[in-house]
């Protein structure tokens, strides 16, 4: 059965052992420890068992299933960060509000949506910040069934980067300025039915954690550097909705701007870094 672990399966198995490791270190630092570690269990338990299910049986849910599983843990195992975020450091927004203040003279997360406050505006930047999941989601299961040939190293890419970000959250805490500012400052309109959604998605998923760098900015950024490489109707479709998620980050007070910055350049090294590792696998294959 361990022959039938493909390089996506190992790099969430790798992220679970050395979030495991991070946790079992911080035991006594670390909110619901039992809980974060019975969730390693569970999630190995899933893995292992959709390897074996998909190794019996040429079924088609099930081959699904076993394709698509990292992507479904993303959303647990990203809100699951800050619970255990504060091991080595203490939150560092102070450093980038300072940095931010430097390099603008002024913090641009909490100017940018007041002098901005439009209906339109506001219904557009928060339709562009939700498009960020219609990315992730539609673009791998559109290559699954109509590109499959593309679809496993551009689906290794997307989780190898996912991942690799929840590490960098799980270590250096940045909580964004949705959490660290009061209420008063970080408090924004969500005045239509785009800015009524990510008000739901938040509510139900967001967590203090993963600003640094904006994960929204990176994985955007990567699919559309995948996208140039698979289909030019992809590319033409996600550029703008990339450079509009650079733009609501911020506005919604989801992220710093040096966030959106990080995000880019990780995006770069990420999209490099996982290509070089996906083509050194189908070496040793």
């Amino acid at each position: 059965m361990i022959r039938k672990i493909n390089l996506t399966d190992l790099i969430i198995l790798i992220f679970l052992f050395l979030t495991g490791l991070v946790i079992i270190l911080g035991e006594f630092k670390t909110e619901y420890f039992s809980t974060l570690i019975a969730a390693r269990i569970i999630a190995f338990t899933i893995i292992f068992t959709l390897v074996k299910l998909d190794s019996l049986y040429k079924n088609k849910i099930i081959s699904i299933l076993k394709q698509f599983y990292p992507l479904l843990f993303t959303a647990y195992f990203y809100g699951e960060t800050g619970y255990y975020n504060n091991i080595f450091f203490a939150d560092l927004d102070g450093i980038f509000i300072q940095l931010e203040q430097s390099i603008f003279g002024f913090q641009p997360s909490l100017l940018f949506s007041f002098k901005f406050d439009s209906f339109w505006f506001n219904e557009l930047m928060f339709f562009s910040y939700f498009s960020y999941y219609l990315i992730i989601i539609i673009i791998p299961l559109i290559v699954y069934f109509k590109k499959r040939d593309e679809f496993e190293r551009l689906f290794f890419i997307i989780i190898f980067s996912f991942y690799t970000y929840y590490l960098v959250f799980a270590i250096f805490p940045v909580v964004g300025p949705q959490f660290y500012f009061p209420e008063q400052q970080a408090e924004i309109a969500h005045q239509g039915i785009f800015g009524k959604i990510v008000k739901f998605i938040q509510d139900a998923g967001e967590k203090p954690t993963g600003a640094f760098p904006s994960s929204h900015v990176g994985l955007s950024w990567i699919i559309l550097f995948a996208s140039s490489k698979i289909s030019r109707m992809f590319f033409k479709v996600i550029l703008p909705l990339a450079i509009l998620i650079c733009f609501s980050t911020v506005y919604i007070k989801a992220h710093y701007a040096v966030d959106v910055f990080a995000g880019v350049f990780s995006a770069i090294l990420l999209y490099y870094l996982g290509n070089k590792i996906y083509d050194r696998y189908l070496v040793f294959q």
